[in-house]
């Protein structure tokens, strides 16, 4: 992988990602310095997608990142992404869910 072109670098194990080719991106990672900050979204990615992270985990971590800076490049996408899991998954956050109706007090209660 070249190093000369990060973006490119990017693009191409998202890529790998999105066709669940787990492995070969495992592998392009690998070949990124671990302290490269700008391929932590797709650290994050891999491992929700091959279900190392759970969902609410990696929502945990993307928070971290985005506190950071606010802008940080595709961690709201996959943050999203993360959340839909969640939810489709039953295991979302109750921080996230509607809170109850009122209750009606019925005269003379």
């Amino acid at each position: 992988m070249s190093s000369a072109n990060p973006s490119a670098a990017y693009q191409a194990i998202d890529q790998l990602l999105e066709a669940g080719d787990f492995e070969a991106a495992r592998q392009e990672l690998a070949s990124v310095a671990s302290d490269d900050e700008a391929f932590t979204v797709l650290r994050i990615k891999l491992d929700l997608y091959d279900g190392t992270l759970e969902p609410g985990a990696a929502m945990q971590r993307l928070i971290q990142l985005m506190r950071r800076d606010p802008e940080w490049p595709f961690a709201k996408a996959l943050y999203q992404e993360a959340s839909n899991l969640a939810y489709q998954s039953r295991r979302s956050s109750v921080s996230h869910s509607h809170p109850p109706p009122p209750s009606s007090r019925k005269p003379g209660s």
